[in-house]
């Protein structure tokens, strides 16, 4: 029958029972002094988060360490050093009929939105219109076009020859305005007269005053665009701001949206914990009111360490990043699982021998399962140590967060949790003293046990091992062909909820906006010598070869101060001539041209004085380095991968002048620049991860074997999670990256527990079938995994009730990991196993000893493990 010999484990393993032993008699010894000092861990731990205020890098913190991107927001922000990066908001400002909005009424609102945001919105007595010194006229064409369309309306019969309302530019007094970065959507008539206008976008840009901070600036974006989307009443018109401030507070409301759903997946763990220990409890007869107890503390510990590991990292200075708020769903799902672990074993030590001492209970429980909670946390541990190492900072943080947080809930589960099960198991010994004397591991249910063995006997049959095989490839190759066809796309879309008005601004700006008016921002930080013709035409080229692009709108679309500069130059320069001969005064004459001495006249000039923004002078009062745009159009440029290639097409304009120094910013480089890097981090992070996951599992099984299945199952479910991921919408993007470096930690649990339990009992019993052995380890397994499974799937459906990328991602890929990890664990394994049994019973069957021999060597690792219950129980005759 079953004969066993002991066997010793690795010595990493006998190191870790005689640790976990020392600790189960040192808790059971001082319960509830090691629940105090936890709590008062707890409590200090914690008290940081009330006092940390959640805030999200929008700017930088989703582009990778190194990319181009960084060095040209560093460009763009020394540009502005002086003042500090500048206030830019942007109003989107539909009709609410859908009309036009180039509509006499509409346009009224458009100029009283206009002159409200200039005198009545204040921040420490500040207005736009007391803060504007460069871009004051930024909006100008639309209140000359206001004012067009309101003599129209008194039918003054010299409109026509005052105002000419055509697009792109309008004639006014016989000048042009160039409307083309405030009007989109636009319908013309043949002449080029406007019939419709979608969109009429607003700017609000100044520089920070120096009595501001960096949060006066922030408070002052964030009083606009709260105003438009909470307080303002319009009968005509739909004002939609955006800002910097503002996207970030809108992903910081997501993250708090997310929290309070953590109530909502507690009551739901704690309501499965409570049934699944009831009925586990109720069959073996040891029920008790304590065991509600144990199954709401299940749950709440792994929060209470999530807290603590938060705080902890607070304390250090980590920023609370939204992504973070993930973090207590991932770990109240782990920690859980463990606490099932362990209320079982004490369950069945009790069956096993109810006299026994409530220390040498919670010494042999920790005996018994430590070296299991141990192994997923350390491969969960590893995963996100891994993840740390990722050259995005959101997913840094991220990995880091989780990583402390399983830390913390593995010291919290062999010490918090195992005090609460020490005290609710004194309290029970007391009440059952004399209630039980051996109630045994026997199965009660007969109809169970006939189906379980019907199924093991058609997973062990040769044609099984065929339909899985080929079942298996298919899954292979369905999940790599979905991996390979995965979108990689990061927008802004994702990293809010879905009720945010800057979806509504972000689907404007893609369709109607960035199609029409694409600027590129152009950061020229070593000009030279203007003086010199050759290095004045060098420094045109850069701007005609800018231009000289297709999509480009054209030279007087485009702001380049030069061109200005020179044509009011020759305007004035008999003016300055005559005045020269009056006063006999030469110092202008010999000012150097681009200095600015010679440029204050231009600079002061109402017409020009836009380009004060544009210009930096050094010390010594010559130009050092400007700033010009260049516009764009092309019904492509909304979509991000055209935004891309055109991306990389300026910056390999811009580097062709070498010599000039020259940097561009785009405001979705950062996000594009993710594209380039994002699929071999995340390869070669899986990658990685995957290695270490290696070394876990030969840490505790010590044998190439097993570690091979294992690793095997492993890699087959994260494939498969990647791919199904992709067919059911996912792309890949930092979030979905960091999802993805989580699974491969959760799926070790399946394979390796049944590979185990498999080879034990081929350890108890050499000659019995495989089908015997698949049997007997599904029985002793099949339920906790299925209760694991099941408790971590019902948990994160709670975050389906907050419409957001972020935990639509995370919801998808635990479902998958959980189902692909079931179906290896309970289907694709064992057949593999039977299979492998089976080719090499019939390679090595000239001898049973030589057979049980090799056997025993495969399986020598597991017999440390073996405890005298499910493996003696006759699963069938």
């Amino acid at each position: 029958m079953t004969g066993a010999s002991a066997l010793d484990p690795p010595a990493f393993v006998r190191l870790l029972n005689r640790l976990f032993r020392q600790c189960g008699l040192f808790v059971a010894d001082n319960d509830k002094a090691v629940l105090i000092v936890t709590l008062l861990l707890t409590a200090f731990c914690s008290s940081k988060i009330c006092f940390t205020k959640q805030e999200d890098d929008i700017k930088t913190g989703y582009t990778p360490v190194g990319a181009r991107s960084l060095d040209e927001i560093e460009v763009f922000s020394d540009f502005f050093a002086s003042t500090g990066d500048p206030i830019a908001v942007f109003l989107f400002i539909t009709a609410k009929d859908n009309s036009s909005m180039a509509d006499y009424n509409t346009m009224k609102e458009v100029v009283d939105i206009m002159d409200y945001v200039g005198s009545n919105l204040t921040h420490k007595g500040e207005s736009f219109y007391t803060l504007c010194t460069d871009f004051c006229q930024i909006n100008e064409p639309v209140r000359q076009y206001y004012n067009g369309l309101a003599m129209k309306q008194q039918n003054l019969s010299e409109v026509g020859s005052r105002f000419q309302l055509t697009f792109p530019m309008m004639q006014v007094l016989g000048k042009e305005l160039d409307l083309s970065p405030n009007f989109f959507g636009v319908k013309t008539d043949e002449d080029g007269n406007v019939e419709y206008v979608k969109i009429i976008m607003l700017q609000i840009r100044a520089n920070i005053p120096n009595d501001w901070k960096k949060e006066d600036a922030a408070e002052y974006e964030r009083m606009i665009s709260q105003y438009f989307h909470f307080k303002y009443d319009s009968t005509h018109v739909t004002p939609l701001a955006m800002s910097l401030t503002y996207t970030g507070d809108e992903v910081v409301r997501t993250g708090l949206t997310i929290f309070p759903f953590i109530g909502v997946g507690f009551i739901i763990m704690t309501t499965f914990s409570i049934i699944t220990i009831y009925y586990s409890s109720s069959r073996l007869d040891q029920w008790s009111v304590h065991k509600v107890s144990e199954a709401i503390l299940a749950c709440v510990c792994p929060l209470l360490a999530t807290s603590s590991a938060l705080g902890t990292l607070f304390w250090f200075g980590f920023r609370f990043g939204t992504i973070l708020c993930v973090t207590p769903f991932l770990i109240l799902a782990i920690g859980v699982d463990d606490a099932y672990l362990q209320v079982h074993a004490c369950m069945r030590l009790t069956a096993e021998d109810s006299s026994m001492t409530k220390r040498e209970k919670i010494a042999r429980m920790l005996v018994e399962v430590g070296p299991s909670i141990a192994i997923t946390s350390m491969t969960n541990l590893f995963a996100f140590l891994v993840g740390i190492y990722t050259p995005t900072p959101e997913i840094s943080l991220f990995c880091a967060g989780n990583a402390v947080a399983i830390l913390f809930d593995f010291i919290y589960q062999i010490t918090m949790y195992t005090a609460i099960l020490s005290i609710c198991e004194n309290l029970e010994m007391r009440k059952n003293a004399t209630k039980r004397k051996d109630s045994g591991l026997s199965f009660k249910n007969e109809q169970f046990t006939v189906m379980l063995d019907s199924y093991c006997d058609w997973v062990a049959n040769a044609y099984t091992h065929l339909l899985v095989l080929f079942c298996f490839i298919v899954y292979i190759f369905v999940s790599i062909r979905g991996a390979l066809n995965i979108n990689i796309i990061l927008s802004p879309d994702k990293l809010v909820i879905g009720d945010s008005p800057l979806l509504q601004v972000n689907y404007l700006r893609d369709q109607f906006v960035l199609p029409n008016y694409t600027t590129v921002n152009i950061f020229v930080q070593n000009p030279g010598n203007l003086t010199i013709q050759s290095n004045l035409d060098y420094m045109n080229s850069l701007f005609d070869s800018f231009e000289s692009y297709p999509e480009c709108l054209g030279k007087k679309f485009s702001h380049y101060f030069v061109r200005d500069y020179e044509s009011f130059r020759e305007s004035s320069l008999e003016e300055m001539e005559m005045m020269e001969d009056e006063e006999g005064d030469t110092n202008k004459t010999a000012l150097e041209p681009f200095s600015k001495a010679a440029m204050s006249e231009f600079l002061a000039w109402p017409e020009f004085q836009h380009w004060n923004g544009f210009v930096k002078f050094d010390k010594n009062g010559m130009l050092s380095k400007y700033w010009a745009t260049v516009s764009y159009h092309g019904e492509g440029l909304g979509d991000f991968q055209v935004r891309r290639r055109m991306l990389n097409r300026w910056r390999a304009t811009a580097d062709q002048f070498a010599p000039l120094n020259v940097s561009i910013f785009d405001d979705y480089a950062p996000f594009v620049d993710t594209l380039e890097t994002i699929l071999p981090a995340t390869i070669s992070t899986s990658v990685c991860t995957l290695i270490c996951m290696m070394i876990v599992c030969f840490l505790f099984m010590y044998n190439v074997f097993t570690v091979f299945v294992a690793t095997l199952a492993i890699t087959s479910i994260c494939i498969g999670v990647f791919g199904f991921l992709s067919m059911w919408g996912i792309d890949l993007d930092p979030i979905s990256m960091a999802c993805l470096i989580m699974s491969i930690g959760f799926s070790v649990d399946f394979p390796a527990h049944i590979t185990f339990h498999y080879f034990r009992e081929g350890l108890h019993d050499p000659q019995s079938t495989p089908a015997k052995r698949v049997a007997r380890s599904l029985a002793a397994i099949g339920f906790p995994l299925l209760q694991c499974g099941l408790s971590t799937i019902l948990f994160v459906l709670c975050l389906l009730f907050v419409p957001t990328y972020m935990g639509e991602v995370f919801v998808k890929t635990m479902i998958l990991v959980v189902t692909l990890g079931l179906i290896h664990g309970l289907f694709i394994v064992p057949a593999f196993l039977c299979a492998f049994t089976a080719i090499h019973q019939t390679c090595f069957s000239s001898s049973r000893v030589a057979h049980s021999q090799s056997f025993s060597s495969l399986a020598k690792l597991f017999s440390w493990r073996i405890s005298p219950s499910t493996s003696d129980n006759k699963i069938s005759a």
